[in-house]
């Protein structure tokens, strides 16, 4: 490894805070303290539109279809559910529709110019923490009050009335669902232009 690859990997490790608190008690409990640090650390990370704002593909303004951000909220919401499909949903996907409908000046075509970020941040605006009932009930447990789940891949299947949604998970997913169409986009016309770039067109 070269040294000026050393001295990248350590910046990346030199704003890491380490955990004061064990997370189990001596009794083998998740330790509270522990859990509440946990939070604090979580609700301080900025939002993704905040980190990702010097980043070109997250920054340039793309033509986008109201229905690729409501679209992508709905296949997301249901995937990241421990249910077949979270409650209220239409309710939610109607208010956000709404909401975008007044926020985003959509052209007579039904697109507007939107980068990732302007997204995310719209979601955030319209849906985190602003008191949408349905949308918040969506990160509550119906059983116990769950606000941490410690999970891997190898965890097995619970009872879904403990599990809840990551809304700050699913309002990112939404993002990269839309960011992996626009790279779709991309290679398509990219190899359509490499393969039919010279050609003439009779019209």
């Amino acid at each position: 490894m070269k040294e000026k690859d050393i001295d990248k990997e350590k910046d990346i490790f030199k704003d890491i805070e380490m955990l004061s608190q064990p997370l189990l008690t001596d009794d083998g409990f998740l330790n509270e303290a522990c859990i509440n640090e946990l939070n604090g650390f979580i609700k301080s990370i900025p939002r993704r539109y905040e980190r990702l704002e010097g980043d070109e593909e997250w920054s340039v303004k793309r033509w986008t279809f109201k229905d690729n951000i409501t679209g992508a909220l709905a296949k997301w919401a249901i995937r990241q559910s421990p249910y077949s499909c979270p409650d209220n949903l239409e309710e939610v996907i109607n208010y956000l529709d709404a909401c975008l409908e007044k926020e985003v000046d959509w052209r007579l075509s039904g697109m507007a110019e939107l980068s990732l970020c302007d997204i995310n941040k719209l979601l955030y605006d319209i849906l985190y923490e602003q008191g949408i009932t349905y949308f918040n009930n969506w990160n509550k447990s119906k059983k116990g009050n769950v606000e941490v789940q410690l999970v891997s891949r190898y965890s097995s299947k619970e009872d879904p009335d403990y599990d809840f949604i990551d809304l700050d998970a699913l309002l990112g997913n939404v993002c990269l669902d839309i960011r992996t169409e626009r790279r779709a986009d991309d290679k398509f016309d990219k190899e359509f232009e490499e393969k039919y770039g010279e050609q003439k067109w009779d019209c």
